[in-house]
């Protein structure tokens, strides 16, 4: 048996079901440039890349945006950053048993955050939500040049913990957490039941995928025996 020598884990998706908050921001910055509303579920199909793509596919109706306009977009980003402020992470809820399994964890392994949602969300929301104590590092999508599904993020985590990426196992919900893992050599867990386009998660071929956060202290120990 090999243990791992930290665990980290996505966001949005992962360990919250930032959706509800997202929608309404988006929804405001929509109004404001006049056009129309948006679904919950289109957010929810929409989210794991970023905040840039998620407003340029609100502002196209696309999931791979191929033309939009640039002086709309960097509007529509203003917009959003401040009604997303304003709401401060209100009514983001941890998904179920998430801080009970986090605070389990952490009793065994050190834990870090790898998320695509930029830091000045990031940090006020993990407070908001009593769990930034529990992690040691947290990397944000302005951190680096490139975000998840590109493995930037996830090996300037193994570089400053001078750590393997094989020895940091990624818990995340996207195919953007597994491409980003694969591409740096590292194990991958994935919940079902989180943002992934609609798609099921496991057509990406995470090494084990979950259906609860709940199993994870099992999964994390079926995975180091077979190392």
């Amino acid at each position: 048996m090999q243990p791992f020598q930290l665990l980290a884990f996505d966001l949005d998706g992962t360990l919250v079901d930032s959706a509800p908050d997202i929608l309404p921001a988006l929804n405001q910055m929509m109004a404001r440039l006049g056009k129309a509303q948006v679904s919950l579920m289109q957010v929810q199909h929409w989210l794991g890349n970023g905040m840039a793509m998620l407003i340029k596919r609100a502002l196209t109706g696309e999931l791979y945006p191929s033309r939009y306009d640039a002086r709309e977009f960097e509007q529509a980003q203003q917009l959003f950053i401040g009604f997303y402020r304003q709401s401060n992470g209100s009514v983001t809820r941890l998904f179920d048993q998430v801080p009970e399994v986090l605070a389990q964890l952490s009793q065994s392994y050190p834990l870090a955050l790898v998320t695509n949602k930029p830091r000045q969300f990031t940090e006020p929301l993990l407070q908001h939500l009593n769990i930034a104590h529990l992690f040691k590092a947290v990397w944000c999508a302005d951190d680096v040049a490139r975000a998840k599904p590109e493995p930037d993020m996830l090996l300037a985590l193994a570089r400053q913990q001078e750590l393997l990426p094989a020895d940091i196992l990624l818990v995340g919900d996207s195919e953007n957490d597994i491409f980003a893992a694969r591409a740096a050599g590292m194990p991958v867990i994935a919940l079902s039941y989180g943002y992934n386009h609609g798609q099921s998660i496991a057509h990406s071929k995470p090494d084990l995928v979950l259906e609860s956060f709940s199993q994870l202290p099992d999964a994390i120990s079926s995975l180091e025996q077979e190392r």
